[in-house]
């Protein structure tokens, strides 16, 4: 008659929870061990865990009584030992795998639970007995299934608990869950064993003993709290050394970086970005891992900072700023730049592929609404990147974000752009023409050219416009097409613009002296338009060559003003307010609205040389001009036609009603002393006094 021991059952289920609550300490700390480390973690806690789960298994036995004596083969009972611990090293290295694909938990779970089954078969085999033991077939199964299910509970929530917090209570729980599991499965296995009544056990003289289940259960118990008080050591001094050396990283970054950081943002500013960049590029290691660096720049914030004031444009800069904060990694630099424009640096990314799923994350980030003071905000961004591999020193790199961040701004923004080798080459010619173009301003090579502008009907000059030309003592005369975008990259346009503006009232006080009255128009490019002291320029110009403000015409294109057409508002309000008379240049190339046409103050629209071209031969073109100038009327707008380069553009546009007329065929840009010659050759009735103003130097 079988009968069991209750305390030794006591144990074996004890042994099983204990075992596995050892089994999710060591699984944590090999989640959390340096490569170097993680071996040696993988193999102790597959001792430790195996030789628990094989003394349940072997303490289970022996808590069965039988009416006979009882011996054990050490070489059985050991080759129990080995599938114990390989049990152990699958579930503890499948549990703290980071990716573990649901085929190989199934494969897993069906190894282990297999492995306990055979577990207590070797352990029963050990006895071995005369006659044989008789097996109960669906006993055996149902501990197979009863395996199965506890281990496949066991991994989903070993692994669940691998990632939370670690707490005592948790994993206590998934302990006592799958130590029962194992306990019942391991007992019904044993009781499959059926023994006959006739038994006889011929290793009665081997491995045996009156309180071997104690000796087994103290010894691996110890072996179990050892194991136990290893890894709460490891994890304290493991935390202790985190949490110093924290300390320790973010003292030594609040020392380093203090003078180096954004005061809206928090973030790096441009020199901290830029000296931490030199130190990582400085690092072999660190570079042969991937270094990129990424400008963003924030679409259309100037034109909202004009629109909702600079508070609502600090809120949304600061909002930016955490987005990004959460989307990089520790071990990344975010920076704010300049004004709307942030800088990321990025360490060890693994391929190019990386670094763009990052890039599109961000766009999609930043254009994400913003709730700021009760209004919804929304701007895109256009993101240059730049690889190390392409840069050998840092400014080099930064220059390269920043062609390809320039490049996806013009190519309409909300978009990423990698820079490509050979990108750069135009750049460095820009750097040397903008060097060159700054000594321009201060040595006098710059000019004031002036081209006539006449009434369509009588011919008479009614104002001329003032261009900017560039002599270069060496090269020659530069195109302005090739150093007005030089002088609107590297912060130029303004200085350009203020000596247009004075030269352009010098002359017209040196006219006004000589008895002329001739007004001069000037362009004004974005740049100047957004400049807060636009207004006291203009007034300080005209103050100090005392020039009548209505003599002043200022030009901006219809592209410009429509851009950010509330700020475009608010400038030609102050402008009309002062008196100078404003001018929309390349009238039908933009985007025009009528409401807006309507509220603009402006006094002229110049309709674009490109309708002026095709006038003499397409009648789109004669249809485009002739509905210009009837809207333009009857918006009380003077219409000025520039390109006239033949006498049939000229007689087209005088029919139509074109109020004045610009181009090659009526005079081509000159400078004052030009000009004075070619009023000279006008009919006496256009300019009276010219013959006695010609001896006048300017």
């Amino acid at each position: 008659m079988v009968r069991h021991n209750g305390v030794a059952m006591i144990a074996a289920w004890f042994l099983a929870v204990y075992a596995i609550y050892v089994q999710t300490l060591v699984t944590r700390r090999l989640r959390a061990a340096e490569s170097d480390l993680s071996w040696w973690w993988l193999i102790g806690g597959a001792l430790t865990v195996g030789t628990g789960v094989w003394a349940q298994s072997f303490v289970s036995l022996l808590g069965r009584q039988l009416p006979i004596q009882l011996g054990y083969r050490p070489e059985i009972i050991m080759a129990a030992w080995l599938p114990a611990v390989m049990a152990g090293a699958i579930t503890i290295g499948s549990i703290a795998q980071v990716r573990f694909s649901p085929f190989k938990r199934v494969r897993s779970v069906a190894a282990v639970s297999a492995i306990f089954c055979l577990i207590a078969y070797l352990n029963v085999s050990s006895t071995t007995l005369t006659p044989a033991v008789v097996w109960d077939g669906w006993m055996a199964g149902a501990a197979l299934l009863i395996a199965l299910v506890g281990a496949g509970v066991g991994s989903v929530m070993m692994r669940r608990e691998q990632l939370l917090e670690a707490r005592w209570s948790r994993q206590l729980l998934v302990a006592l869950v799958l130590g029962s599991f194992l306990s019942l499965g391991q007992w019904l296995m044993i009781e499959a064993a059926g023994v006959p009544a006739s038994a006889v056990c011929l290793s009665v003289d081997q491995l045996s003993g009156q309180h071997l289940e104690w000796l087994i259960t103290g010894v691996v118990v110890m072996v179990l709290v050892l194991t136990q008080l290893g890894a709460a050591l490891d994890g304290i001094l493991r935390s202790r050394h985190a949490q110093l050396e924290t300390s320790l990283r973010l003292a030594h970054t609040e020392l380093q970086t203090a003078a180096n950081r954004d005061a809206l943002t928090g973030l790096l500013n441009r020199a901290g970005f830029e000296a931490y960049l030199g130190e990582v590029m400085a690092s072999a290691d660190e570079c042969s891992g991937g270094v990129v660096v990424m400008r963003i720049n924030l679409d259309g914030f100037r034109a909202l900072v004009n629109t909702y004031g600079h508070a609502l444009g600090d809120t949304l800069l600061r909002q930016v700023a955490q987005r990004l904060l959460v989307l990089v990694r520790s071990s990344d630099a975010p920076a704010r730049a300049d004004g709307e424009e942030f800088m990321l640096l990025l360490r060890n990314m693994p391929d190019q592929v990386t670094v763009i799923q990052l890039a599109q994350r961000i766009g999609a980030a930043v254009s994400m609404p913003c709730l700021i003071d009760g209004e919804e905000i929304s701007v895109t961004c256009s993101i240059g990147i730049a690889m190390h591999s392409d840069s050998a020193t840092p400014a080099q790199l930064i220059g390269h974000a920043n062609e390809a961040m320039l490049t996806a701004s013009k190519a309409g923004g909300g978009m990423y752009c990698l820079h490509a080798p050979g990108m750069d080459q135009s750049g460095s010619r820009q750097v040397e023409m903008q060097r060159e173009l700054r000594h321009a301003i201060q040595r006098s090579e710059l000019t004031l050219h002036f081209q006539p502008k006449l009434d369509a009907l009588n011919g008479r000059l009614v104002g001329v416009e003032g261009l900017l030309r560039w002599t270069h003592p060496q090269r020659g005369p530069i195109s302005p097409a090739d150093f007005i975008p030089v002088a609107e990259r590297f912060g130029l346009i303004g200085e350009l613009g203020l000596w247009v503006l004075d030269e352009a009232c010098r002359h017209m006080r040196v006219w006004l002296d000589m008895g002329l009255e001739i007004p001069v128009a000037v362009n004004m490019s974005a740049h100047q338009l957004r400049e807060y002291d636009l207004e006291e320029r203009v007034r300080d110009a005209l103050d100090r060559h005392r020039v009548p403000a209505s003599m002043l015409i200022m030009e901006i294109t219809e592209s410009v003003a429509m851009d950010d057409i509330e700020a475009s508002l608010r400038v030609f309000d102050m402008l009309d307010r002062i008196g100078v008379k404003l001018s929309i240049d390349d009238f039908g190339t933009g985007y025009s609205s009528l409401s807006y046409l309507r509220r603009l103050p402006a006094r002229q629209i110049k309709i674009d040389r490109s309708f002026v071209r095709d006038l003499d031969h397409s009648r789109d073109a004669r249809a485009i001009v002739e509905a210009v100038v009837r809207l333009a009327h009857a918006l009380g707008l003077q219409v000025v036609a520039e390109g006239v380069e033949t006498q049939a553009q000229r007689d087209v546009l005088v029919e139509l009603g074109c109020d004045e007329l610009q181009g090659f065929l009526l005079g081509r840009p000159m400078p004052a002393a030009g000009l004075r010659e070619w009023m000279a050759l006008q009919p006496v009735k256009f300019l009276e006094t010219v013959t006695e103003a010609m001896h006048v130097d300017i």
